[in-house]
Parts: C-alpha cells; sequence; structure tokens
C-alpha cells in the first residue's frame, strides 16, 4: 500500500510538473528562420504556414494562440487558417515565447549521440506527420486531411514534454528501453505510474489543440482493431498508429523507444490501404521528409547565434509594441474596475483546467482580493490518502505547489467543518497544517474555510487575514465564494477520475490483446504437443521393427552393396528414433523438480552444455549485472536446456565462430522476477522469422539441416517454470533473447 501512494503521488507531481510548461522547445535554426521570415512584411503567409506545421513545438503554440483569441475556423483548426488570421505582431510574440532548446552548445555531433537527440526526435514526428498526411489522401474526405498530418506531428509531445521537465531522469528511462529492447511507455509506467501518451493528452486538453490531435496523442500505441468503430477519431488514431509503425520500420528519426515494432498489415488492411498504396506511401515519404526538414533548416547545424540575432531584432520591434500597449493598459486601467474574485477565478479555468491548478488560481485570487497575507488552498480527491498537494501564494506572490503529508489517524479535512460551514482558526482546527508550511507567517493570523459542495468538503482556504475583526457578513461573502470554487474543483475532479477510468480501461484492452494472443499460442502448442504425443507413439513400434530387422540383415550380409544400403537404412532409423524422442520430450516433458538456483550457476551449466553440444572446448561470452547473483526457484535440468538452446543459437548467428555473447542479469522493479538479457551480434533475423521462431518444427535453416525445436523447447520448459522468453532482433544486428525467471 505504501508503495501504490508513492506511485501515486509520483504521477501527480510528474503531471502537476509537465501541465506547468506553457510551450515545447524549438531547436534554434527553426526559430531564427521562422523569425526572420516574420520579420519581412512581403513574407507569404502559406509559406509561414508550412514552416510552422512542420515544427511540433511552433505548432502547438500557434493552435494554442488561435484558440486564446477565439480565432473562429471554417472547419477543423489548421494553421494555414491561424496564419491567416492572426496578426504579424502575435506570431512574432508566440515565437518568442516558445523555449529554444540548445543542442549542446551548438555542438551537433554531441547531440546526435544523446539517448534522445532533439534532432532525430523533430525528424521523427515531421515522419509521421507527413506519413499520416499521405495515408489520409487514401482513407479520409479532404477536410480531415490536415488533422490527421497535424495529429501525426504531434503525436508524442508528451516525450518532448518530459525530457524538458526532468531531462535526467527520462534520459535514465531512454537509457532502461533501450538495455531491455522495450518500449519506452512500458518504462515509463513502470517509473512514474504513468506515460508520455497520456501527459501527452493532459498537454493537449490544457492548450486546447482539436479532439481528434488529442486521442491520437493518447490512444496511437493501442491496438486499432480493437478500438471500437464507434470511438470519435478512430480513424484519424489508427492512421497515426500506422503512420508512427511505418516511420519507425523506415528509421526515420529517433522515437526513444526500443521494442519490435508491430506489423503494419493488420492496420493496412483495416484502413483499406492496399500493398501497391503503401508501396507508394514509403516510396514517396522520404522525399517529402527531406524537403520538408531542408525548409526548417533540420539538416544545417544548430548554431544559436543567429537565433540570438534573430531574438534582438524582434525585440527592437517588441518595445516599440509594447510601449504602445503599456500606454493603452494604462488608459484602459482607469477606466476599468477590477473584477471579483469569482470572476477573476472562473476567468482562469475551463474544462481542461485540473483540480490543483484551480486551486493554484483561486489562492492568487483570493490573496488579490482578500487582502491576504500567505494563502493556501489544498484539494483532497480521495480522504484514504496520506497525503494532500497545496498551493501556497507566499506574501510576495510567489506560487509554489507543495506536498504535505497527513498525520495518522487524522482526516485531512478538521471534523468541525463536518458540522458546520463557517471560517476558523488554523491553530484550533488543524494545528498539523501550520507545522508544515514553509513560508513566513505568522500563525495566530492564520485562518481556514471549507470548500464544501453540500455535505462534502473537497478541500480548504487557509489564509493569513489582517483584518482586524470580521463580521459575519464579512465570513458569508468569503463562504460564497468557497461554494463557487468548490463547485469548479468537484467538476475538475470529477472529469479527471472519468480521465483515469478511461486510461485504465484502454490500458486493460491493451493487456486483453496480449492475453488473448497468448492464449491461442497456447492452445496452438497444447493441440500441437497431443498431435506429437501420438505421432510419436505410432511411429515408435513401427521403427523398433526396422531398425531390429535391418540390425539382422546387416550383419547376416556378406554382399557390401547391400551392407551399405541396410547401413543408410540403419541409419535413417536411428535419425527418425531421435525425432521421435524429441517429440515425445516436447508433447510430454516431466514435472519440473524445482529447487533454489542462482542465475550464475544456471549460465554456466548451460555454457558447458552448449560447448559439448556444439563440439568446441569454449565460447566467448561475458556475464554481466546485480541479477546474476540472485536464487529463482526452478528445475535446474528443464531451465539450463533452455538456455542452452539459446546460446546454441547465439553461436548459429555467427556461422562457425565461438561469439561473442553477452549475458546481463537484473531483477524486475517489483523484485518478484529475475531477467537474464542473452545478446548476440550475429546475423540476426527479419520480422517474418522472429515471429515464428519458438514455433515448433520451423528452421530458417535448409530443409534437412535441423528440426526446428530447440526454441521451441526452451518456451515450452520456460512456460512449465512459471518463466517468459521475449525476443527482439533485426536483420545484421544481432538479436536480444530476455529470459525470465520467478525469484524465490
Amino acid at each position: 500500500m505504501p508503495e501504490q501512494n508513492n506511485q501515486k503521488m509520483v504521477a501527480r507531481q510528474v503531471e502537476r510538473i509537465v501541465r506547468q510548461l506553457t510551450s515545447l522547445s524549438t531547436l534554434p535554426a527553426v526559430a531564427a528562420d521562422l523569425l526572420s521570415k516574420l520579420n519581412d512584411s512581403a513574407a507569404d503567409p502559406a509559406l509561414l504556414a508550412e514552416r510552422i506545421e512542420s515544427d511540433p513545438a511552433l505548432t502547438v503554440r500557434v493552435l494554442a494562440l488561435a484558440h486564446q483569441e477565439r480565432i473562429a475556423f471554417s472547419g477543423e483548426p489548421t494553421i494555414a487558417e491561424a496564419v491567416s488570421k492572426l496578426s504579424g505582431a502575435l506570431l512574432r510574440e508566440a515565437v518568442i515565447s516558445v523555449k529554444v532548446f540548445e543542442v549542446l552548445s551548438g555542438n551537433e555531433a554531441a547531440d546526435a549521440k544523446q539517448l534522445f537527440p532533439r534532432k532525430q526526435m523533430a525528424l521523427h514526428s515531421l515522419a509521421t506527420g507527413c506519413c499520416a498526411g499521405q495515408i489520409a489522401e487514401k482513407v479520409l474526405a479532404p477536410e480531415q486531411r490536415p488533422t490527421a498530418y497535424l495529429a501525426g506531428l504531434l503525436h508524442d509531445i508528451g516525450k518532448c514534454a518530459l525530457d524538458e521537465v526532468m531531462p535526467r531522469s527520462f534520459a535514465k528511462m531512454v537509457d532502461q528501453a533501450r538495455s531491455s529492447q522495450s518500449g519506452l511507455a512500458e518504462v515509463e509506467q513502470s517509473h512514474l505510474g504513468l506515460d508520455h501518451a497520456v501527459l501527452g493528452k493532459r498537454l493537449g486538453q490544457k492548450w486546447s489543440l482539436p479532439p481528434a490531435v488529442i486521442s491520437a496523442i493518447w490512444l496511437h500505441h493501442c491496438d486499432g482493431q480493437t478500438l471500437s468503430a464507434d470511438l470519435d477519431n478512430v480513424q484519424i488514431v489508427r492512421i497515426v498508429a500506422l503512420a508512427d509503425r511505418i516511420v519507425r520500420q523506415m528509421g526515420l528519426g529517433h522515437s526513444g523507444s526500443y521494442d519490435r515494432t508491430e506489423d503494419i498489415e493488420p492496420l493496412s488492411k483495416l484502413l483499406s490501404i492496399t500493398p501497391q498504396q503503401l508501396a507508394r506511401i514509403t516510396d514517396n515519404l522520404v522525399q517529402t521528409v527531406d524537403a520538408r526538414g531542408a525548409l526548417l533548416g533540420l539538416e544545417a547545424a544548430d548554431d544559436p547565434s543567429h537565433y540570438y540575432a534573430m531574438v534582438r531584432k524582434t525585440a527592437t520591434d517588441l518595445a516599440q509594441d509594447n510601449r504602445r500597449i503599456n500606454t493603452a493598459s494604462r488608459d484602459y486601467t482607469r477606466l476599468s474596475g477590477q473584477a471579483d474574485l469569482i470572476d477573476d477565478l472562473l476567468n482562469e479555468v475551463d474544462e481542461n483546467t485540473s483540480a490543483m491548478e484551480i486551486a493554484q488560481a483561486l489562492a492568487g485570487c483570493w490573496q488579490k482580493h482578500c487582502q491576504s497575507g500567505l494563502t493556501c488552498v489544498f484539494v483532497v480527491p480521495d480522504s484514504t490518502e496520506p497525503f494532500v498537494e497545496m498551493a501556497t501564494v507566499d506574501r510576495r506572490g510567489r506560487c509554489e505547489v507543495k506536498t504535505l503529508q497527513v498525520p495518522p489517524a487524522m482526516p485531512p479535512i478538521p471534523e468541525a467543518f463536518r458540522r458546520q460551514t463557517t471560517v476558523l482558526p488554523v491553530a484550533d482546527a488543524a494545528k498539523w497544517l501550520s507545522e508544515q508550511l514553509d513560508a513566513d507567517f505568522n500563525p495566530t493570523l492564520l485562518k481556514m474555510a471549507p470548500l464544501k459542495m453540500g455535505d462534502e468538503a473537497v478541500g480548504v482556504v487557509i489564509f493569513e487575514s489582517f483584518t482586524e475583526s470580521a463580521d459575519d457578513a464579512d465570513n458569508k461573502g468569503l463562504l460564497l465564494s468557497c461554494k463557487v470554487a468548490a463547485a469548479t474543483i468537484a467538476m475538475a475532479l470529477a472529469a479527471h477520475k472519468h480521465e483515469l477510468l478511461a486510461e485504465r480501461f484502454v490500458q486493460v484492452m491493451g493487456s486483453f490483446r496480449q492475453m488473448r494472443a497468448e492464449l491461442a499460442k497456447r492452445q496452438s502448442l497444447a493441440g500441437l504437443a497431443e498431435m506429437a504425443a501420438g505421432a510419436a507413439h505410432e511411429l515408435n513400434n513401427p521403427l523398433s521393427i526396422i531398425s531390429g530387422r535391418s540390425q539382422l540383415l546387416l550383419e547376416a550380409e556378406t554382399d557390401e552393396n547391400k551392407k551399405q544400403m541396410l547401413s543408410q537404412i540403419q541409419s535413417r532409423t536411428d535419425e527418425m528414433s531421435k525425432i521421435v524422442s524429441d517429440l515425445l520430450a516436447f508433447a510430454n516433458p516431466p514435472q519440473p523438480r524445482k529447487q533454489s538456483v542462482s542465475i550464475r550457476e544456471l549460465l554456466d551449466k548451460a555454457v558447458e552444455k552448449t560447448c559439448r553440444a556444439c563440439g568446441i572446448g569454449s565460447m566467448e561470452i561475458e556475464i554481466t549485472g546485480d541479477g546474476t547473483s540472485d536464487s529463482v526457484f526452478v528445475d535446474v535440468h528443464q531451465i539450463v536446456q533452455s538456455i542452452s538452446s539459446v546460446l546454441t543459437n547465439a553461436l548459429q548467428s555467427y556461422q562457425g565462430e565461438k561469439g561473442p555473447v553477452w549475458a546481463d542479469g537484473c531483477v524486475s522493479p517489483d523484485g518478484k522476477a529475475v531477467s537474464v538479457a542473452i545478446r548476440d551480434a550475429g546475423c540476426g533475423m527479419n520480422a517474418e522469422t522472429a515471429a515464428k521462431a519458438t514455433d515448433p518444427f520451423f528452421s530458417s535453416c535448409a530443409a534437412g539441416r535441423r528440426r526446428g525445436m530447440g526454441m521451441a523447447h526452451a518456451q515450452r520448459l520456460l512456460d512449465l517454470n512459471g518463466g517468459d522468453l521475449k525476443l527482439t532482433t533485426e536483420p545484421a544486428a544481432g538479436t536480444t533473447v530476455t529470459i525470465t525467471l520467478p525469484k524465490i
């Protein structure tokens, strides 16, 4: 339970930090190029739009600005229409406000060596957008095609956001995905409790991106076949999912994921894309992406000096605009009165604002209108959690969000507020709160008011009141504001709960897909095993008779030609007997005799067995990782046989050489299993061969060379011992087989 609470706390903290992003970062070359065009009054709007919609950060910023300025689009929002309706000054301000990612002080080569090179990520996003646009031309109506392009371009903004707010932690997650040959989303889930798809959806909602784009950001990793046809924007989601797979297979850019790319054929059929159309799309994609990339300067070195020069020139123009704006603002301030607390609060929130963001807005508005000192608002989404999140505005107006621990057996909402709705001194109602506040305040002046919806409180406002005496009328006004704020927060909490349920449903659907595939394979193997057992039983007796009779004839025969033929019969009969033995071993393996054994001992025995089987004195293998010293509870003979089959395949991938082979052991995050990744640098396999690698009787060698039972037998023995086997490979890039075994 504490571990689950910690993960929930981490997930909320990460989401809170990411939602504070006002924009994503763009590359210096991109920003400088666009600023130079914006400073040219004769610049073609269509050319500006093409540049903007080739970069995720600029695209998001312009779409958010169009929503903020309440631009009325003729159909679905597009960058071209936004650029045509926004003023040049607003566009310049938008570009200036976008953060610029410095590529290691201009060192492009060093950036390329990073685990998550930003140029390669930009190229992956651009390629996915271009591919989605080309697919949409075959599938969607003309008015929907620009949205498909935008959805592809922005599908991975969650990764960019994580890289910006927590670069070191994100780099470690990318490194773990690389070392384990896993999908980045899976690693993010294990560390953060949520992944980049969910965070990208949250940012899309915050920045008011089109609903179809938000759906694609969130669901593009899902199985397109399991998504309901009645789901809004399901075609665009499938298009982006297919585009992402195509781009990853073609190696355009880098997405940070290292799992094997899924087959594109099922999605292509689902979208009614013919193989000929698919071939034309892939043939044209590289040229399209190169043209777009050249337009943005992605092929040029990222020297930030040009960007800084353009910023200085633009800043001079903006300073003149700013003087005019300040003059107009002062005139407007003289004529306009301040809005009250409720108006200010409601103007700062919309349907996508989270409960904690509403709490931050409420704390600021409360301090402004009530003339309070330290002002805090905490929200209680679940009264059973041992912590609360609190938005704090100090006396200087600086805002911060903190996590406070609730004392054991102490309700986060004071009991006094369950009986009455009033303003109380903090010292009387919840002294533990004031004890955890790290700020400058007078504890005798701290008061608190409940945020109640009916009889239920969703949070509390704590404020430093400098008013010597507040009458009932003052308190009544404060409590009215609390009631409106509570209703707003309650709606945000309810919406968030529905979002979590939807996300959990999508996650469960994904696990169902995997379980369904595994069940189908196991059922198929069970049927095959039963058939193999029957065939072996029927063949065994005739083979014994043939072998015995041929032996008798061979001993009595004197003719050399006939003796040679009888010897061949004897040899082939022995070989068939071995095949029957393999069939019986696969069909009816003995029940495991489990015992405690270290991973290192299993690996050492498997290496010895492999050397004997391959007729070599030794093999070149490096065993590393903390997990090799851990013990597992398995049948030693069966697991050694399984590992030996994997090692044999690794050696055979070198065509006569003895390695090298690497074995790296690590313990799972939950501590319940140990994984051993066995990697070679041999010939590798294509996708079709990899998909059939653990099928019985399948071998990529020429007919008659091998029986194709090694990996199938290994998988079956691992299943019997509660283990698992996963394979990742690429032609000419080697193969990694990850064996997972249960710990004691």
